[in-house]
């Protein structure tokens, strides 16, 4: 096997790297230390082998049986700069810390960030959104890493953002992400944020594990939340994995959830949500793993 692996913990477990703290081993786990170590492993690696990025390991479901080849970890990537009117994010840096840097600049226009759990590796991948603003709203341009180990600058018209996805090639990496904001009062973006994150802990179980929003709204039928509410799947249980009874587009860990719970209460849920109301669901989270590749 080539040197890469030297690189590498072997059968890590995922759980305590995700918001959802569910989750089986990783064959290799590796934690780059910087862009160009990241680039290097790249280049380097067997074409063969599975890569899966983790971030912080919000809207992701690992499989209770793992992941096969190398997860790579970005936490180490978490740089936030601020240029002028640019702020720079590294892929690692988590949507909070970014939005406090932009505050602390008193730029405003991604106060949102601060309302969403992950990094922005993540929030790039997903085009996450929430209060009406997405990502890809103020984006001037992201770095990226190809599956050649290659280092590129795109502008987000080249990837092809969408409503909770991108248009990345597989196997390219999202690294860093530049934002155009504008100046503003600093108190009035606090106050902002803070009212963001009071509506967050009003109205979602952030006490409880849970991945973020599960099913994606609906153009036709409006928010998820709605629709499983108005299906009756608030509190639906299976084992100890949970449709939240505070948030019904929020499925929580009561303590030592499986992927397989996860997965048979998503379906149920799905099933219970067509039959009632004819309308068929998609999932946010991401499943990833052994029972998924």
């Amino acid at each position: 096997m080539s040197n890469i692996f030297d690189k590498c913990q072997k059968d890590v477990a995922l759980a305590p790297y995700t918001t959802l703290k569910i989750g089986g081993n990783a064959e290799y786990f590796f934690e780059p230390e910087s862009v160009k170590e990241l680039a290097d492993f790249i280049k380097n690696k067997p074409q063969n082998i599975n890569i899966t990025i983790l971030g912080e390991g919000s809207n992701s479901l690992i499989s209770d049986n793992g992941i096969s080849g190398i997860v790579i970890h970005l936490n180490k990537l978490s740089n936030v700069k601020v240029d002028g009117v640019n702020v720079i994010a590294e892929a690692g840096a988590t949507s909070g810390k970014t939005a406090r840097s932009a505050r602390e600049a008193s730029l405003t226009g991604i106060e949102f960030l601060c309302g969403i759990p992950g990094s922005i590796g993540g929030a790039l991948a997903m085009n996450a959104g929430a209060y009406g603003y997405q990502t890809a709203d103020n984006l001037i341009s992201v770095d990226v890493i190809t599956n050649t180990g290659k280092l590129k600058t795109m502008q987000p018209d080249e990837i092809g953002f969408e409503y909770r996805k991108t248009g990345l090639p597989n196997g390219w990496i999202f690294i860093s992400a530049t934002f155009k904001l504008k100046h503003g009062n600093k108190d009035d973006i606090r106050n902002q944020m803070r009212k963001i994150n009071k509506e967050r802990v009003t109205s979602q179980p952030i006490n409880m594990p849970s991945s973020g929003s599960w099913f994606k709204n609906s153009d036709e039928h409006g928010s998820a939340w709605k629709i499983t509410e108005k299906a009756g799947c608030r509190g639906m249980r299976v084992g100890n994995a949970q449709v939240s009874e505070k948030h019904a587009n929020f499925f929580v860990n009561l303590g030592g959830a499986t992927s397989a719970d996860m997965e048979e209460l998503s379906q149920k849920v799905e099933n219970k949500i067509k039959e009632k109301l004819g309308i068929k669901m998609h999932r946010e989270v991401k499943a990833l793993g052994k029972n998924s590749e």
